[in-house]
């Protein structure tokens, strides 16, 4: 990031030595977790606990580190060893000496004690970027507070499905533990450090009183010229952020208005889900006006960036589109029907599967027309809105769902009981979040798809 014109200096000095705290962050987390002994009470134990919780400090306070602002290093340094180094002895001593038992119960003050202080430390971290960036203001503070308190429960949120595998599954050898755990820490170091980016770039955005929903050009254009960084930081962050959604929306699917939830799931959930709006926009918004700046076409390819592997391909045709012909036909109509069987092509050798599966067959092929028919439509609106995805999202819900009751209620069939049941269970947080995930990869493919600006 040589030619800055846009990022702060300080933000400029920490975006610059990210690779510094990613491999900071592979070696301590890899190591914490792989060579942990039984015992917690081993010298070993001890090491690696203080070092994971140094780690935490470090990131959240490597933009003062960095920069060698001392003060402001001081002034947040105290909240956060509370938060990574003492918070169950504090949770212990509040719950022991407090008579709060009759008010709420153990588990509910110790979440609240948590919360409390995880606040407090949100609220200093905030001043103190303010402090920093030279901003003053209500509304940035609060955009500022809100922006670290998301990164805080990101930052807490695990990998899910992918964790679970890692720790219960079983190897066929040493070697092959070894090397699966390590690309799983790097993985998981690549997603912090990631959203650490976006973070310290939207602290920059805020300062500079830019959108952060529609970026401006010269936002767009900064971007574009650190293609490679920006690109690392905002696709990590879209398919992190996917996948946590995903997840949820599965685990969820039954879920009416989220009862499972507690407050930290909540948010949990919605800084994720602002995390993905707000990639998924940048990503689209950053291809479209790199095809216009550089006379090109996307189509399928900036569409498929958010796609783990595939993308590796879409991301190196999309930086080398001066030598991709495909990305640069002589007529855009024609271009874009092409680039529309293509998107077919790939939604039909997803659901191969299931469209080959006697039991499956009706639900894939139903699965692939739904998204094939999306796709077509979001290539032609002329302005895209959450209406669109959350349609789809209600019909989506509506396919997967209907099996289920149509067995429930194969005894005794009562239709209103059946619809109430049915549009109970459909229009829950998993429709929530499938029309935010629907959103964000339309929105991209809204953008790349389209031929106008």
């Amino acid at each position: 990031m040589e030619q800055n014109d846009f990022l702060s200096p300080k933000i400029h000095k920490s975006i610059q030595s990210l690779w510094i705290l990613l491999l900071i962050f592979v070696a301590v987390d890899f190591s914490s977790n792989y060579f942990y002994p039984e015992g917690k009470h081993l010298t070993l134990a001890i090491v690696l606990d203080f070092l994971s919780g140094a780690l935490g400090c470090l990131l959240f306070s490597w933009y003062f580190v960095v920069n060698r602002r001392w003060k402001s290093l001081l002034m947040v340094l105290p909240l956060l060893i509370m938060c990574f180094f003492f918070m169950k002895e504090i949770r212990d001593t509040i719950d022991y000496y407090m008579p709060f038992e009759k008010i709420i119960n153990s588990d509910t003050l110790r979440k609240y004690t948590y919360l409390l202080i995880e606040l407090a430390a949100v609220f200093v971290l905030a001043k103190r970027y303010m402090v920093e960036e030279n901003v003053a203001g209500k509304g940035t503070f609060a955009k500022l507070f809100f922006l670290n308190l998301g990164f805080f429960s990101l930052y807490n949120a695990d990998m899910g499905m992918i964790e679970q595998f890692i720790s219960s599954g079983s190897f066929s050898s040493k070697t092959t533990e070894f090397f699966v755990t390590l690309f799983y820490y790097v993985l998981t170091s690549v997603k912090t450090i990631s959203m650490f980016g976006a973070f310290l770039f939207l602290i920059n955005c805020i300062a500079k009183r830019e959108s952060i929903y529609t970026f401006s050009d010269s936002v767009l254009q900064f971007a574009n010229r650190h293609f490679g960084v920006a690109v690392l930081i905002v696709i990590s962050c879209v398919i992190f952020s996917f996948g946590y959604l995903l997840e949820n929306a599965i685990s969820l699917e039954m879920d009416f208005f989220g009862k499972k939830l507690t407050i930290f799931g909540w948010i949990n959930n919605i800084a994720v889900v602002i995390l993905f709006v707000i990639s998924c926009r940048f990503t689209g918004q950053f291809l479209q006006l790199r095809s216009h700046l550089n006379q090109k076409y996307y189509g399928v390819v900036g569409s498929s960036v958010w796609i783990p592997v595939i993308n590796i391909i879409s991301l190196l045709m999309i930086k080398f589109d001066d030598k991709i012909k495909f990305l640069s036909p002589g007529n855009l109509e024609k271009a874009k029907k092409i680039h529309l069987v293509a998107a077919s092509l790939l939604i039909l050798f997803f659901y191969r599967n299931d469209i080959l599966d006697n039991d499956k067959r009706l639900e894939g092929l139903l699965m692939s027309a739904i998204y094939i028919a999306a796709f077509c439509i979001v290539s032609y609106l002329k302005k895209y809105n959450w209406l669109f995805p959350a349609i789809l999202a209600a019909i989506v819900m509506i396919v997967k769902i209907f099996p289920f009751y149509k067995d429930a209620y194969d005894t005794e069939f009562v239709f209103k009981d059946y619809a109430l049941d049915l549009l109970g269970h459909t229009f829950s947080i998993a429709m929530v979040l499938s029309a935010i995930v629907f959103y964000g990869i339309y929105y991209i493919a809204f953008q790349t798809m389209n031929t106008r600006r």
